[in-house]
């Protein structure tokens, strides 16, 4: 009598996509997304004036996911970088009409942009301007609580080095935001108490997204902005063309991470 053999039949279940790959995949079938970092990028006349009016700017930016990655994410034109070289000053009666058209057209493109790429990840046609009517509003309230954020560090701001990483550690506890109002469709408090939840539970998947993206970021962001302070205007063109469809793959990760982390599979 032949021996038996004690192996099971062999498994033709067909393994789960890691999230790196299928976001790779979804980044391929959303390529027009990209045009929406890119006008993002374009669309930010005070940070590229004060780009085009300083010398050449040697800092670094540590920056965090969001659910709208800008050549803006890893140039900062406003401030608060390692050179601690600041930006233009601007009275209120000009800024503050500024900073509320600029949060409302913001917070429109990360809305729509968040939720196409969650629709292709769904394979479903990224229907852009429906996704701004149903996430606008939060939002608004995510780009405010980033805001909040930078108000909370200013006092840090007279010991140097000392107030970015007080903006990086504000920033870790809540740059899930923007995912969570998408995957759970939640208003901002709700998100806010579940993101902080996530940060606060150093959750792998949590924590892991958000020092990789600030490692290649910091990277990133040492080369983009010699090369965009040292070209001008041209640098500007480049650097937002580069980085616009690695955007869409940071959000196709994100909404990734996110959703794995609310039906809780990490």
């Amino acid at each position: 009598m032949a021996p038996q053999s004690n192996s099971g039949p062999a498994d033709s279940s067909p393994r789960p996509e890691s999230t790196f790959a299928r976001a790779t995949e979804t980044t391929l079938q959303s390529l027009p997304l990209a045009v929406v970092p890119l006008l993002a990028s374009l669309l930010s006349p005070a940070k590229i004036a004060t780009v085009l009016s300083k010398p050449i700017d040697g800092g670094v930016s540590f920056p965090v996911p969001s659910g709208l990655p800008t050549l803006w994410s890893f140039v900062q034109a406003n401030g608060l970088t390692v050179s601690g070289s600041g930006g233009a000053g601007l009275s209120p009666f000009v800024w503050l009409p500024l900073f509320a058209v600029g949060l409302l057209i913001a917070s429109a493109l990360e809305a729509g942009f968040v939720g196409a790429v969650a629709n292709r990840l769904d394979g479903e046609s990224a229907d852009f301007l429906t996704n701004v009517t149903r996430y606008g509003r939060r939002m608004i309230g995510v780009n405010l609580v980033r805001f909040a954020v930078v108000l909370l560090a200013l006092p840090f701001i007279v010991f140097g080095p000392l107030a970015i990483l007080v903006v990086v550690g504000l920033e870790y506890l809540v740059y899930g935001l923007p995912f969570v109002v998408v995957v759970e469709r939640v208003g901002v408090v709700e998100g806010l108490s579940q993101t902080t939840s996530y940060a606060l539970s150093a959750s792998p998947e949590y924590v892991g997204f958000g020092v990789a993206y600030l490692i290649v970021g910091a990277v990133t962001s040492f080369v983009l902005t010699g090369f965009v302070y040292g070209t001008g205007i041209v640098g500007i063109l480049v650097g937002s063309v580069l980085v616009a469809v690695p955007a869409v793959f940071v959000v196709a990760y994100g909404l990734l991470v996110f959703r794995a982390l609310a039906a809780g599979e990490v």
